[in-house]
């Protein structure tokens, strides 16, 4: 069997990027440097489009508050459709972060 992967596309019209996969050990470099890429671009809202992640570890949930933790005032990413761990685990572990939206719809 393959380990799970994680790929990494940029989205068209607006400063964000698509994901799919798995966020887990095996993908936390992907997953980390995109992150890292979204905080050096200094935009005002990066979308992080997620509707085709399957899972995320908690590491992974942590790893994204530390980079919007690194965010210019004000700015923020916008999660589109994460998968519901990640809702949920910002809820139970990091309450109230006001540089992470999330987005069902």
């Amino acid at each position: 069997m393959a380990a799970p992967g994680l790929t990494v596309s940029p989205l068209t019209g607006r400063a964000g990027v698509r994901m799919a996969g798995e966020v887990g050990l095996s993908t936390r470099g992907i997953w980390e440097d995109a992150l890292e890429q979204a905080v050096l671009e200094g935009e005002d809202v990066y979308y992080l489009e997620l509707s085709g992640v399957t899972f995320a570890d908690v590491a992974g949930v942590g790893a994204l508050v530390a980079a919007a933790q690194r965010l210019p005032a004000g700015a923020r990413f916008v999660l589109h459709r994460p998968p519901h761990v990640v809702p949920r685990v910002l809820e139970l572990f990091w309450p109230g972060q006001p540089a992470i939206e999330v987005s069902m719809s």
